[in-house]
């Protein structure tokens, strides 16, 4: 069994040029929006989102590696178990997001801002789950 990350509707896969996927690389999007979308198990590579809304996305097991956000909104995704490495975030903001067992190594974020309930869940029965907004999320040691 393959571990692809699958769009989910067809749409998506019209805007890439396949139905799914284990590498995203060098791609620009520019003023799309993504309602509804699973990436699993991907690793999104060199890649420039640009006026990109998410909405109710799901990241789930991906890496994110020098990417580019620039005037991004996400609101009420989910990252769990993901990886984002290098990449930078200008004028980007997250609402109602959920951050579990996601890391931001060598980051940055300009002029970025959360808004609402940002939370770090887990899922595993752990007594004293904490949550914690974007910003005490970031200042956890590795």
């Amino acid at each position: 069994m393959e571990t692809l990350t699958m769009f989910i509707d067809t749409l998506y896969a019209q805007e890439l040029g396949a139905e799914s996927y284990q590498l995203i690389e060098n791609k620009a999007m520019v003023s799309m929006t993504y309602i509804g979308l699973a990436l699993s198990g991907s690793l999104i590579k060199d890649t420039v989102f640009e006026d990109v809304i998410f909405e109710d996305c799901t990241f789930f097991g991906s890496t994110l590696e020098n990417c580019l956000f620039i005037n991004c909104l996400f609101i009420n995704c989910k990252f769990q178990f993901s990886k984002f490495s290098d990449c930078n975030f200008e004028n980007t903001s997250w609402e109602n997001c959920k951050w579990g067992l996601t890391a931001l190594n060598d980051t940055e974020m300009i002029a970025s801002e959360g808004k609402n309930n940002y939370s770090f869940i887990t899922e595993a029965p752990v007594a004293g789950t904490q949550t914690l907004s974007l910003n005490d999320f970031l200042a956890l040691p590795a």
